[in-house]
């Protein structure tokens, strides 16, 4: 004869999602010192993400600064905050770090939310699958206006805009080659050629 608790039920693998106040304190707790890499919640999993690269910080600053100077030069970067690798929250149970983070000036706070944002961006070294296809429809379902995939290696950016709440975009472009040049939404007035954000 099996005797089991009160009130649980075998139900084989499982998993336990966290919230973000949940991950925000075992951060505080210290759980995550010594874990090579970045920790991000993503739809309630705490992922490890692999350390960063030099290149992949490299190429995250030179968006930054390509995106701020010709901000500036435009005469709209008081309207916005240029930031690298922040935590954007995304609801209660996502929040990702992406590589490079536009938010609006006006708005602000101890963590990015993802109304706050104007143009996330990720550089994809060795995380293309995961860029495309989670981040994608977690940026989407919270809202994100337009979402950069960055890949120097073979040197594509892929643009998605309008969001859906069902985790889609309503428009993707893909720009290759040296000729190419990016506005993005917040700003259309500006135009940064591809050679600047590889």
């Amino acid at each position: 004869m099996t005797v089991a608790n009160a009130g649980f039920e075998e139900r084989g693998d499982s998993e336990f999602l966290f919230d973000f106040d949940q991950f925000e304190r075992m951060d505080q707790a210290g759980v995550f010192d010594g874990v090579q890499g970045h920790v991000e919640l993503i739809e309630g999993k705490i992922i490890q993400m692999a350390p960063a690269s030099t290149d992949h910080g490299e190429i995250s600053g030179d968006i930054f600064y390509a995106l701020k100077s010709a901000s500036i030069a435009a005469g709209v970067e008081k309207l916005h905050r240029f930031i690298v690798h922040a935590t954007l929250k995304i609801g209660k149970r996502s929040a990702p770090e992406p590589d490079v983070l536009v938010l609006k000036a006006d708005e602000g706070g101890k963590y990015a939310q993802a109304e706050q944002a104007v143009l996330v961006v990720e550089v994809s070294i060795s995380t293309r699958e995961n860029d495309l296809t989670v981040k994608s429809r977690l940026y989407a379902r919270g809202g994100v206006p337009e979402y950069w995939v960055v890949e120097p290696e073979t040197r594509k950016l892929t643009i998605f805009r309008e969001p859906r709440p069902d985790g889609t975009w309503t428009s993707t472009t893909v720009l290759e080659g040296e000729g190419s040049a990016v506005s993005p939404l917040f700003a259309p007035q500006i135009s940064i050629p591809l050679t600047e954000l590889f």
